[in-house]
């Protein structure tokens, strides 16, 4: 028995060509608990993402602001060292979810409502909950049975999509509480997610509106250097665990540890490579918080979460030391006056210049800057 506990155990930790992920965090991204992998170097990480920001916002269980995947080792990699992420594929498997401007419930969290849920009544600190009906006043202590959500939605909406035609369109209050009543099917929740869904609550504001769809990854990334909850891995959202009261603030000058996974950027999408940085062996490459579309921003706080498949190709760059993540975008993406010249384009610029006697033009290349 102790020679087959062993040889298994050599399997679990043998470099895999593909990685295969459907299992996801407590909502922290800590560095000291097991990685799934390693993946080789050049190989593929293969995940069933669960829906972000909403869901996990009304499951005080889950103790960060979204669900992502247990991170993947990359075979090799260590702190200095950066990891390129091809985003091969990205596939949205919800039919609906919800979504809306968010108001926080005074006495159901402490300091931060995204990471410390608390019960009002029975005091529980992340607690477990049922779901009684639908609606707002669905999310329920599982121990004293009071409401218990940190957020109540003040505006929102429902939204059904066609993947084919590439549209999405809000919903009535009618369509909005049938679709609630099968919430976890609509949403498409991933096996092992334990996220309440957000049809559940059944918003209605916004009906009649139509939107495009063009889904991207709201979190991909490394893992950061010390415990960190995965919305708050952020150059911007990651200063509120700073003197936070529960147990993961931090101080200010620990705010290097995270690696800014959390970006929401929606050009981080298929044809997209990411380079990230490593700042603990293995790396931890994780994913999640998918959204089917999203403008330039999030303008009422959170856009339209999904469940979706994701594919991802890694290769290890040694030795490049990367503060935080380098988007390399499509040049689709890219606007229109920083698209990198075509070699037709040079060539009739460099016609144009010999012109007026000029023997060369300049030789430059666009740069893109993540503002966190």
């Amino acid at each position: 028995m102790p020679d087959k506990i062993e040889k298994q155990s050599e399997r679990e930790n043998e470099v895999r060509q593909t990685v295969f992920v459907n299992q996801f965090t407590n909502g922290i991204l800590d560095p000291s608990k097991s990685m799934l992998g390693p993946v080789k170097d050049g190989g593929h990480i293969v995940a069933n993402t669960s829906p972000g920001c909403w869901g996990p916002m009304i499951t005080p269980e889950i103790r960060g602001g979204h669900e992502v995947t247990v991170p993947v080792g990359v075979e090799g990699a260590e702190p200095g060292d950066a990891i390129a992420i091809y985003i091969e594929d990205i596939t949205v498997t919800s039919l609906a979810t919800a979504s809306g401007n968010d108001q926080v419930v005074e006495g159901r969290f402490l300091g931060d409502p995204y990471v410390a849920g608390k019960c009002p009544q029975c005091g529980t600190l992340y607690p477990r909950t049922v779901v009684k009906g639908i609606g707002p006043k669905a999310i329920r202590c599982a121990n004293c049975g009071a409401e218990a959500s940190p957020f109540i939605m003040a505006h929102g909406y429902t939204i059904a999509f066609d993947h084919e035609g590439g549209v999405g369109v809000t919903l009535t209050r009618e369509a909005a509480e049938k679709i609630a009543q099968k919430a976890r099917e609509y949403a498409a929740l991933p096996d092992n997610s334990i996220q309440n869904s957000v049809l559940v609550l059944a918003p209605h504001d916004l009906v009649g509106v139509v939107a495009r769809l063009r889904p991207f990854l709201g979190q991909l990334g490394t893992t950061p250097a010390m415990p960190m909850p995965d919305s708050h891995n952020a150059g911007d959202f990651g200063v509120f665990l700073v003197d936070a009261p529960h147990e993961y603030g931090i101080k200010e000058e620990q705010l290097i540890n995270r690696s800014d996974g959390h970006m929401d950027i929606s050009d981080v999408r298929e044809g997209a490579i990411l380079l990230c940085p490593v700042k603990v062996q293995g790396g931890g490459v994780y994913v999640g918080d998918m959204h089917a579309l999203q403008g330039d921003g999030e303008i009422a706080g959170h856009t339209c979460d999904v469940s979706g498949t994701v594919t991802l190709k890694v290769t290890l760059l040694k030795n490049i030391n990367v503060e935080g993540p380098v988007l390399l975008p499509r040049p689709d993406d890219l606007p229109y006056l920083a698209r990198p010249l075509s070699l037709e384009e040079k060539e009739k610029a460099i016609k144009l210049a010999r012109q007026f006697g000029m023997k060369q033009i300049e030789k430059s290349l666009p740069v893109s800057v993540i503002g966190t």
